[in-house]
């Protein structure tokens, strides 16, 4: 019996020691921060909390930094990325962007996200904002904007709507390893994505097709749009919805069902529906990408975004 528990504990310890390596040769080889499911791992870990709203899932820490996929992302007091804003000059225009990692502008350094360059266009007689957070969908993204609503008062609210508004995802803690180790957080991502995803544009497609077909997912976005209309209608507010285009490949682009249903459902609640694809196909897909593995978009596309946002403001004073 000596012998057997001795083994046993020799067989322990060398699973327990093959762990830490193979966890310290992760950490050195991703070290570069160019690993997009890692970084994304240690956005989650250095800079997310959970909510106290359930409907929210997870949060900004306010006041949290660090540097991710070679970038410096610092969150303000209010839990947005972004500078700290003047919400008490009086007649200053307030503008929000909602969303999920898009409108927080992954990858970017902030002064080229699309909050940056709208907010410089448009003066300083405007305070822009977003509420951006990575891995929301519209559900999420409309419940962390209204815990903002009444503070903030805006002008106006533009909706940053990705393809992956209605995925229907869990809202729970992540376990300890997950949260605790790049190895293991890596080997759950591969593995989710083997058995998620089709392969090639085509499995692309049927995926997001089948998000957006009628179901739960369907249904949670349109809840969650008429939960923004009631707010829009307590607080007189404007809103304008952009739908960001999926951007692996724009010849040819395959994904207007998408648009198409957003423009249905932001028309019929009375909002502005913009889209920069026109605008945004001229140039390959992947010049707009933050990074070769990476297809969030760049400071040229946003600045293709910035250009079909004006046309809704008033021309900012020379």
């Amino acid at each position: 019996m000596k012998r057997l528990l001795s083994g046993a504990s020799l067989v322990l310890l060398g699973l327990l020691l093959a762990c830490a390596a193979l966890e310290g040769l992760v950490r050195v080889a991703t070290s570069s921060q160019q690993n997009y499911l890692v970084e994304m791992w240690r956005y989650a870990t250095l800079l997310k909390q959970k909510s106290a709203d359930p409907a929210i899932g997870h949060e900004h820490i306010p006041g949290a930094s660090a540097s991710l996929q070679g970038v410096e992302v610092s969150i303000n007091s209010l839990g947005m990325r972004g500078p700290e804003p003047d919400l008490t000059t009086p007649g200053k225009h307030k503008l929000v962007v909602i969303g999920d990692s898009v409108a927080m502008g992954w990858g970017l350094p902030e002064d080229e996200t699309l909050r940056a360059q709208l907010a410089r266009w448009l003066g300083p007689e405007s305070e822009v904002m977003t509420t951006g957070v990575g891995n929301m969908n519209m559900t999420q993204i409309v419940a962390n904007w209204l815990r903002y609503a009444d503070t903030i008062r805006p002008d106006t609210v533009i909706v940053l709507a990705t393809a992956r508004a209605p995925l229907v995802q869990d809202t729970g803690q992540a376990g300890w390893l997950v949260r605790h180790s790049q190895a293991y957080a890596l080997i759950v991502s591969f593995v989710e994505m083997a058995m998620s995803n089709a392969p090639g544009q085509a499995g692309l497609v049927a995926a997001y097709e089948k998000m957006w077909a009628d179901g739960p997912g369907r249904a949670a976005l349109n809840m969650a749009l008429d939960r923004l209309k009631v707010d829009q209608a307590r607080h007189g507010y404007r809103v304008l919805v952009m739908m960001v285009p999926e951007s692996h490949s724009f010849q040819p682009y395959q994904f207007d069902f998408i648009t198409n249903i957003m423009r249905a459902e932001s028309e019929k609640r009375g909002w502005a529906f913009l889209d920069p694809l026109p605008s945004l196909r001229q140039e390959p897909a992947e010049s707009y990408w933050v990074a070769n593995n990476d297809v969030h978009p760049n400071a040229k596309a946003f600045k293709v975004m910035t250009d079909v946002l004006k046309p809704y403001f008033p021309r900012p004073k020379e």
